[in-house]
């Protein structure tokens, strides 16, 4: 039997927390080291089931300083990256552990910095930390290797960016948190889960990307100058303007009500189109869970295509964004990238 190796990418959140003093009752947590989490998971150990039973090598690495992933940016998303990539050849598949905060944004922007991936980067961590007596840290980081090491299993490989939470596989760039505290706490509105691992550990092929040609390798141009604003009852023109005149805002994606739908005040119809002509990109997105923007199919977003709007389609918040950021650091021309923003790259989006 070949080995499989899989690669395990700690970054620090709540699945390796611990309290900062001891004994201390409502002490914040803190990362804990990687030795410490471990402890936790007799099956990992090199005479664990893993390795023993079903010849699975595992190789650790630890970012230098652990984090809670709100205080990620997007150059972490280029370092998780390139430990991936300086291992891409030796491994069969990735882990990365991570918080849960950002992860969905994190999956989002890796699944555009990887260019023709073709093995498992699976993305995993937890609601409660692993030394929690009800923690669903172990399930999670169980599942998370049954999909890595998808050779092992003899099941069908699922090479792409994905997030693996509470039984479920969920493409990346189409997950998002719904929950703080159950541990249901990713969901894919818009899109079927990968996989389903319950019992029986559940394959679905038919949704899961072809597999891509060409050379694996990474595109880590970026442009971060990007701001997510929300509508709400009341937004006033003022409220953009700052925005649209903000010499470093390069592109701006807007939470709408519905399908859609904005004020079309003479102000705020001005206002946008101000920024499309100044070369600010604009992009709707709707505020609702499940759904997607089409322009035009109400009188309150009829307008907006006209003035250079773009349709986001059923993308998350946390796609919408990490695609923006990605498209507006390639070197094209804004044809070139409003045409990539209205285009399926990694299976973000579903046009109708």
């Amino acid at each position: 039997m070949s080995t499989t190796r899989i690669f395990i990418l700690y970054t620090g959140g709540t699945i390796g927390m611990g309290p900062k003093e001891l004994g201390v009752e409502n002490s914040p947590l803190v990362p804990q080291s990687w030795e410490q989490l471990q402890q936790f998971m007799p099956a990992i150990h090199p005479d664990g089931y893993f390795s023993q039973v079903k010849n699975i090598a595992f190789e650790y690495h630890s970012f230098d300083t652990l984090m809670d992933s709100s205080q990620f940016d997007t150059s972490h998303w280029v370092m998780m990256a390139r430990e991936i990539e300086q291992r891409y050849t030796e491994f069969d598949g990735f882990i990365i552990i991570h918080g849960t905060d950002t992860m969905a944004y994190t999956a989002s922007g890796l699944s555009f910095i990887f260019r023709n991936l073709n093995k498992p980067v699976v993305v995993t961590g937890a609601q409660l930390p692993i030394s929690h007596t009800r923690s669903d840290a172990i399930t999670n980081f169980s599942n998370a290797i049954h999909i890595a090491g998808a050779k092992a299993f003899g099941l069908t490989p699922i090479n792409e960016v994905t997030i693996c939470f509470n039984d479920r596989v969920f493409r990346g760039n189409r997950s998002t948190k719904a929950s703080t505290n159950d541990f249901e706490g990713f969901v894919s509105p818009d899109y079927p889960a990968l996989a389903e691992l319950e019992e029986t550990i559940r394959v679905l092929p038919e949704y899961v990307q072809s597999a891509p040609k060409g050379p694996f390798g990474l595109n880590t141009r970026l442009n971060p100058n990007v701001v997510v604003l929300t509508l709400f009852p009341g937004f006033k023109a003022k409220h953009l303007e700052k925005l649209v005149d903000d010499e470093e805002v390069d592109g701006l994606i807007i939470k709408t009500f519905g399908s859609g739908n904005a004020p079309f005040t003479p102000e705020f119809l001005g206002t946008l189109e101000r920024a499309s002509q100044k070369g600010t990109t604009v992009m709707f997105i709707t505020q609702c869970l499940q759904g997607r923007v089409s322009l035009g199919k109400y009188e309150a977003s009829d307008v907006f295509g006209p003035i250079g709007v773009i349709s986001g389609g059923d993308m998350t918040s946390e796609a919408a964004l990490a695609k923006m950021i990605w498209v507006l650091g390639q070197n094209i021309s804004r044809e070139e990238q409003e045409i990539l923003l209205q285009t399926d790259l990694r299976g973000e989006v579903t046009f109708r």
